[in-house]
């Protein structure tokens, strides 16, 4: 099923709201073991396709006979599709040549020839077809999957007790490499069959509902799966093992429940930790329900297979999740994927992100749902990412999409991507931007089939009435983040006090030259707090606030909602800034009890001093004094027996010297 769209929306003036959030730091983000797959063999570079479309494939049937090691795969592929092109007598199927393909039936009759190049087969067809007409394909072939190639595509290894495990992991290239198809995620099928035929001793999972598992009486066994909605070719998977199966059940409504079926090895055995997170399924699929809506496949299946590879991968209503992935997060992370990646696919390769940002940032959102202090779980995660999602290199929509690497980049396409709903959440405000999630998982025009990020857009500029083309042209298209340096003063006006708040901004890029951004800032006082914000639309920006106190303390995005690096200045520095040889960030997080992180950076080897002082000029804290190679460095001040107040820490290199303001709240 071939889908293409791109909704039109209404371009109005766009406004800010403003949250506010308290903070913890974080441990190792848990869902890096999704990207995981994408470490091993990562050598293949495909070839770009540009063949023009052909046919819509909508459904296949895959029936194949798996032996050996390295495995042995025998079998033959059904294709079902429409013909699209305008005359078609020649058709191209995507199958590695290291497979022999012993004979092509087309409606009945064996096609004259074939030829190979590379991993697509043309196949001469018997006559000519013409568009619209119906085509049907079987593909008998025969091989040993490649390695080293890919992801590997399909693996073999052999567990403790002898026996064979086999695994398929297809993305993003890969389905290719073990069965014949169109293997491009814009042609999804509507449906398929998946028959496999093992050991009798093993047992074979795969897309949907399990219909039949057959002895045939020559040591071997067939199981078949059927799969009765639209799926990618490389969401399409196949692992066999012997396993152990639990299963927990997701009740839905009053008379109905979902299985949540869990295959495993003996790598873990009952009572594992492993089990006891699969068991936390149910419940993830409640709070990713109300979010997005229905599971997308409630007439099947949910489940996980553990699988050979590290990490975790999506495939449609399984799973597969290597033995060290079972942790909370990572099944949070495959589970929010069957929304964003199976039901609604990215279109095209570069838009990626529409998979891998989404789940990246929704397995956050699931611990925010989740626990009491959900919302310090959530900015914990995304203040644990932040770090990586600077350091992306190039655009978030991918436009070198060859390299499996750089395809799959994790700065990139997991963190800056979830980095960036972190951001739309902010700009649209928590009710507008959770309405458009849904609105997006519910499109009739998108549920079942594919996406590009013009239609998240368009959804996103629907339900909330704003022109947000600002916001995706220099996150999305953009490079980079916003460098902010930032000073204040005050200024007694009437019966209240006028700070003069000025920003500058450097992005090392000219795309964009500057971000424009709402950012929130929070005037403190003893007694007094108030958070305002403003429309930073230049590189260099004053703004007058008007407050019926006087401050002591300005914070810049004190809910740490922008990707940015931010440091305070005084005005007299502000005026004389150079070429930056350091950096001092603002604290994280701020206000702090009783520990905050201070992160900087030097670009070349230096002397560096980091002190704090407390209002009345005392220092109250040497946490850093020595020379340090150039980087990025974190330090961690416990403020200990200090009492609340404020605070400033100061940096001092051969270069120059910076301060931010920091606020203890005890």
């Amino acid at each position: 099923m071939r889908t293409h769209l791109l909704i039109s929306a209404t371009a109005l003036a766009f406004c800010f709201a403003s949250l506010q959030a308290q903070t913890l730091v974080a441990p190792f983000d848990e869902s890096e073991h999704e990207q995981l797959k994408h470490r091993a063999l990562m050598r293949y570079v495909a070839a770009v396709d540009s063949r023009p479309v052909q046919i819509d494939a909508q459904y296949y049937d895959i029936d194949i006979a798996v032996s050996g090691s390295p495995a042995y795969v025998r079998g033959h592929v059904r294709l079902v599709g429409t013909v699209v092109a305008a005359s078609l007598d020649s058709l191209a199927i995507d199958l590695s040549s290291v497979h022999a393909i012993d004979s092509v039936i087309v409606n009945g009759i064996r096609a004259p020839r074939l030829t190979r190049v590379a991993d697509v087969a043309h196949i001469v067809l018997p006559r000519t077809f013409n568009v619209h007409e119906s085509l049907t394909a079987v593909v008998w072939y025969r091989g040993t999957p490649p390695t080293g190639s890919g992801l590997g595509s399909f693996d073999t290894r052999t567990l403790s007790d002898g026996s064979l495990w086999y695994s398929s992991l297809s993305e993003p290239y890969g389905a290719r490499l073990w069965w014949p198809s169109i293997d491009h995620p814009s042609d999804k099928a509507d449906s398929v069959d998946v028959a496999i035929t093992c050991p009798d001793a093993m047992t074979a999972v795969s897309q949907g509902l399990l219909v039949s598992n057959t002895l045939n009486g020559n040591g071997s066994r067939t199981f078949r799966w059927r799969h009765r909605y639209p799926i990618a070719t490389y969401l399409v998977s196949v692992t066999i093992a012997k396993f152990d199966s639990f299963t927990h059940w997701y009740k839905y409504s009053a008379t109905d429940s979902l299985p949540i079926v869990n295959y495993v090895t003996l790598n873990l055995p009952p009572g594992s930790v492993a089990r006891a997170n699969a068991a936390l399924t149910p419940d993830m699929l409640a709070i990713f329900e109300e979010l997005f809506g229905p599971y997308p496949f409630r007439t099947e299946k949910y489940g996980h297979a553990e699988f050979s590879w590290g990490g975790g991968m999506e495939h449609q209503t399984l799973t597969s999740l290597g033995t060290s992935a079972w942790n909370e997060k990572t099944i949070a992370h495959e589970l929010a994927h069957q929304w964003f990646g199976d039901l609604i696919t990215c279109r095209t390769w570069p838009d990626l992100w529409l998979n891998e940002g989404f789940a990246q940032y929704f397995d956050a959102v699931y611990l925010e749902r989740a626990y009491p202090n959900g919302r310090q779980r959530l900015d914990s995660a995304m203040f644990a990412r932040a770090a990586s999602a600077r350091s992306a290199i190039g655009t978030l929509y991918v436009q070198d999409t060859a390299n499996v690497s750089n395809l799959f980049a994790y700065s990139r396409v997991y963190q800056k991507g979830s980095w960036v709903h972190h951001m739309l959440r902010h700009v649209l405000g928590d009710s507008v931007y959770f309405a458009a999630i849904k609105a997006y998982a519910t499109h009739p025009q998108l549920m079942y089939g594919t996406a590009s990020t013009a239609d998240f857009r368009a959804v996103c500029e629907t339900v909330s009435g704003r022109y947000l083309g600002w916001f995706f042209n220099q996150w999305i298209f953009g490079e980079k983040y916003p460098q902010y340096t930032y000073s204040w003063t005050t200024t007694p006006v009437g019966g209240g006090t006028q700070t003069n708040v000025r920003i500058r901004q450097t992005t090392g890029t000219t795309n964009p030259s500057y971000f424009l951004m709402p950012i929130d800032l929070r005037l403190a006082a003893p007694g007094f707090d108030t958070v305002v914000v403003v429309t930073n639309n230049s590189a260099d920006q004053t703004f007058q606030i008007f407050t019926e106190f006087q401050p002591t303390s300005v914070q810049f995005d004190p809910g740490n909602w922008i990707l940015k690096t931010a440091q305070f200045v005084t005005s007299a520095e502000m005026d004389g800034l150079l070429p930056d040889r350091f950096c001092l960030n603002q604290n994280y997080p701020n206000p702090f009890n009783p520990a905050t992180v201070i992160s900087y950076q030097v670009s070349e080897t230096s002397e560096v001093q980091l002190q704090v002082y407390d209002q009345l000029g005392r220092r109250v804290a040497g946490l850093v004094n020595e020379v340090q190679p150039a980087g990025v460095y974190d330090v961690t001040w416990n403020a200990g027996g200090n009492p609340s107040g404020v605070y400033f820490c100061r940096m001092t290199t051969p270069f120059g010297a910076k301060t931010v303001t920091m606020m203890l709240l005890k």
